[in-house]
């Protein structure tokens, strides 16, 4: 019989010394600093109140069944509290689940293997790049501009990234210059000064659910941290006020276009040309933001959860007719 995803304790996702922590999942290093302890301590404070909350359901019977590969989210993740606050039951057994879940911290995933659980409804198991550079590729194609550059043609600022999901290792240089292997190069899009705060940048994480934008987070950080993993502030705000209809079908088809059924876009607006750029993908991504007020995150995961069970619900009646077709 098949078992649902294994877990090892969650402490065993992390190597921690003295000055940092490291993930092992995404291959990277988080330094200790005031800033991510308080980031810790208020997850921990929205996840204890989630939970309390979530007693409302004990006993009533789960959403859906979903079996997870390789792995269930954690705690810390947004897709745990969307399902969470959804009633989805993420610790099915492949044979008696409605859905497979495919939750990996990889950058990219080898092609997979057949399996008997194949015919059963699928939650991100064709997006296996994540990579900027791919990012980048599908990005022009969908949106007909560029946000890659050739840095050694380029004459202008660039931001300068490693490929590798969730490094937040990002840096500004001055083009033209040799190229490195392992890194992108990206035109620096100017988000500075947006009218609100001033020499703040403005980053628009956009949840995807299906390929739908329900809700947008404005986060803003310093312009000398734009690449950094925290936030001075951050909103809850309504996609229509942010993202016109044709940039939102855009973005659709870019999720399309990534296999992304769930996950986070990063977008930013260029306040130059006034045009979007999609900058990252992350299927797996954190929250609800740890700056984001306690009635904005119980919010926010509310209408996400309604977002992912109707897309759920879809999935799996035509799932069913599809293999009853068969």
């Amino acid at each position: 019989m098949a078992k649902p995803a294994l877990m090892t304790a969650w402490w065993r996702d992390f190597e921690i010394s003295r000055r940092a922590i490291y993930v092992r999942a995404t291959d990277t290093t988080v330094p200790i600093t005031w800033a991510n302890v308080k980031s810790v301590f208020s997850h921990i404070s929205y996840y204890s109140l989630e939970k309390l909350y979530g007693l409302r359901r004990f006993g009533k019977k789960p959403t859906f069944s979903i079996h997870c590969v390789p792995s269930r989210p954690r705690a810390w993740y947004l897709l745990w509290a969307t399902s969470y606050r959804a009633g989805l039951d993420l610790n099915a057994a492949a044979n008696k689940a409605d859905a497979l879940l495919y939750f990996e911290d990889q950058t990219t995933i080898a092609e997979r293997a057949q399996s008997p659980q194949d015919a059963l409804p699928s939650i991100n198991k064709n997006c296996r790049d994540i990579s900027k550079s791919h990012v980048a590729r599908i990005f022009e194609d969908i949106f007909g501009y560029n946000l890659a550059v050739d840095p050694q043609s380029y004459d202008g600022l660039m931001a300068v990234k490693s490929e590798i999901n969730g490094a937040h290792d990002g840096h500004i240089i001055q083009g033209p210059c040799p190229a490195k292997a392992g890194w992108v190069y990206q035109r620096l899009i100017d988000t500075v000064n947006d009218g609100v705060d001033d020499d703040m940048a403005m980053d628009l994480r956009c949840p995807s659910v299906g390929g739908k934008i329900p809700l947008i987070f404005i986060k803003r950080r310093p312009a000398g941290q734009r690449f950094a993993n925290f936030n001075a502030s951050c909103t809850l705000e309504k996609t229509d006020d942010y993202l016109s209809a044709d940039e939102q079908d855009k973005l659709s088809a870019f999720c399309a276009a990534m296999a992304l059924d769930w996950g986070g876009l990063d977008v930013l607006r260029d306040k130059t040309d006034g045009r979007i750029y999609v900058v990252d993908v992350n299927k797996t991504d954190m929250g609800p933001p740890t700056a984001l007020p306690m009635s904005d995150k119980f919010q926010a995961v509310n209408t996400l959860s309604d977002a992912l069970t109707h897309w759920i619900n879809d999935k799996v009646l035509q799932g069913h007719k599809n293999m009853d077709a068969e």
